[in-house]
């Protein structure tokens, strides 16, 4: 990950490719450079506007930069032990256990739904 990289989350969940400013947020995600202004459904205005209120709010009441920062995504890189979970085999069923010493076959280990789900792109 590029230190100068936005540490923001897009809308597909990948990381914004944007540079960041020196808060680590880019231009788009920062709230400081945002309008701010509470709209019709409650929440703070993203118009990037340069820190004032946009065109849209003049005159109007702008939340905090720390309230506003709840609304921004983060971006959390997927680690290696959740790109390659695999389920306790404690808790894998009886039949299967049945049917794993009947055939005398070792038994591999179940992949979780997370796992088969990337590897063959059901998103």
């Amino acid at each position: 990950m590029n230190t100068r990289q936005c540490h923001a989350a897009t809308k597909k969940g990948g990381q914004c490719q944007i540079d960041a400013r020196p808060s680590g947020l880019c231009h788009t995600h920062d709230p400081e450079v945002r309008c701010r202004v509470r709209n019709a459904k409650g929440k703070p205005c993203v118009i990037p506007s340069g820190g004032g209120p946009c065109d849209r709010h003049q005159g109007g009441e702008q939340t905090s930069v720390a309230e506003a920062l709840k609304d921004v995504p983060l971006f959390k890189p997927a680690g290696v032990a959740s790109l390659f979970a695999i389920k306790d085999s404690t808790q894998s069923s009886p039949a299967a256990a049945m049917l794993s010493e009947a055939t005398h076959e070792p038994q591999g280990p179940d992949l979780s739904f997370e796992f088969v789900a990337r590897t063959f792109n059901w998103n």
